[in-house]
């Protein structure tokens, strides 16, 4: 599991492609400046013209795995949606990722769980015309044992580490990750954007925003949610991240 430590901060804008509103607001603070990478879902709403926008606005793009949401594009393939609907009976209940599948690794799901990440990045490839720049999953369902171990190998994955991991959480984390990513790689540290919020941070954001000068930080934020898009579009958020190296898993190297 090779940690990068370029100082680097990529915020990561989740969920592209789920619906119209999601994708207009990830371009709008894209176009803003205020994120920097998205990871798109497959099979959904406004899948192809999410992509179709993000390549000609120069918007990286990684892929969302999705294994606990129906797919609800009109022209999914009925054998492709029955994957899908096998995956969510393993892995979604329905929303939230099964407790025993974040943590043991069944090799009964094998095959099935590779088959519906496959569907998903043969879309990915057939939409781009490229690779992603990087995995995460649809409710962190990436970081299961079953879907890391089904991820191509050598391939930029979303890290389950955060800034605040200290301690026994922090070390049963981190064990766990070096189990499941192998040799993908990854990020040093990772925050969601939400815990930023200066109420909540002793000493304000950029104490924890500020670890990207040394190392590299992904921040994830939904845009299709309101009160990310203002946090992420305000003008506190130019501030608190004013200085730092900005960019995608494509600069993590």
């Amino acid at each position: 599991m090779p940690i990068v430590d370029t100082p680097l901060l990529i915020v990561n804008a989740d969920d592209y492609g789920w619906n119209a509103p999601t994708t207009d607001a990830t371009l709008a603070a894209f176009a803003a400046g205020r994120v920097s990478s998205a990871t798109a879902l497959m099979f959904m709403g406004d899948s192809e013209r999410a992509v179709e926008l993000a390549l000609g606005a120069g918007l990286p793009l990684g892929l969302h795995v999705n294994l606990t949401d129906p797919f609800d594009a009109a022209d999914v393939p009925r054998e492709v949606r029955d994957r899908q609907m096998r995956a969510i009976r393993d892995f979604g209940a329905p929303a939230t990722v099964k407790r025993s599948r974040r943590w043991s690794y069944d090799p009964r799901l094998a095959d099935s769980t590779a088959a519906a990440i496959a569907d998903q990045l043969d879309r990915f490839r057939a939409l781009t015309g490229g690779e992603p720049t990087h995995f995460d999953g649809h409710n962190h369902v990436h970081l299961c044992p079953n879907v890391a171990t089904a991820l191509p190998d050598g391939v930029k994955v979303r890290t389950a580490l955060g800034i605040r991991n200290r301690g026994r959480r922090g070390a049963v984390l981190r064990a766990r990750q070096r189990l499941t990513l192998g040799d993908r790689l990854t990020t040093r540290n990772f925050l969601n954007i939400t815990a930023l919020h200066p109420d909540f941070v002793e000493g304000g954001p950029t104490a924890l925003l500020g670890q990207a000068a040394a190392s590299s930080v992904e921040v994830m934020a939904h845009p299709g949610f309101g009160h990310e898009l203002t946090m992420v579009m305000a003008d506190d958020w130019a501030k608190w991240t004013s200085g730092l190296r900005i960019g995608s898993y494509r600069d993590l190297a």
